[in-house]
């Protein structure tokens, strides 16, 4: 009898704390705490419709609206270190410590396709304005520019650093406004 009730009690107290864990120990002002696992970027869909979260353990969609948590995308065999969203907020790219590059549909939360050519961490990814080309930068010293409008699985341009080291890591990317 001692051992149920101790257990009953226990589960409950556990259940609550992880139900919890989203408003523990907030600063005045905050409304929610944001992904689980440790962050590394944020990024806005275009439409504002859409917060994801880049974790250790996978990518958090969240509506803006709410701030409640819509999907969990998981796939990535390392943490993401990078994400990106197409202009037409349909797809969502990112880059993980497991050198490869996702594109996921916002919507379903389903993998569309797994780019690989990286040897090394991808710390940026990111969709050019028109939407056809993804450039990915890594630790390996190289940016790659795909063509995602024909789903290709290699690399249409490869760009390699001078020299390798910590000091010429790809660690970010971003496209010029030729208008």
């Amino acid at each position: 009898m001692i051992f149920t009730l101790l257990f009953v009690t226990l589960a409950f107290t556990s259940l609550t704390f992880a139900e919890a864990y989203t408003q523990l120990s907030l600063p005045e002002g905050a409304k929610a705490r944001l992904g689980k696992g440790y962050i590394n970027e944020l990024a806005y869909s275009p439409d504002g419709r859409y917060l994801a979260v880049a974790s250790s353990i996978g990518i958090w969609l969240y509506d803006t609206k709410t701030y409640q948590e819509r999907a969990l995308l998981i796939g990535h065999t390392g943490g993401v270190l990078s994400i990106s969203f197409s202009a037409d907020g349909v797809t969502l790219t990112s880059g993980s410590s497991d050198a490869t590059i996702r594109l996921w549909d916002v919507v379903t939360g389903q993998t569309q396709k797994v780019l690989t050519g990286h040897t090394s961490f991808l710390f940026s990814v990111s969709f050019s304005a028109d939407g056809q080309t993804l450039a990915s930068g890594s630790a390996d010293g190289t940016v790659l520019l795909w063509d995602v409008a024909s789903f290709l699985t290699e690399p249409k341009i490869v760009l390699v650093s001078h020299d390798i080291d910590d000091s010429n890591r790809i660690r970010g990317w971003s496209w010029g406004n030729d208008n």
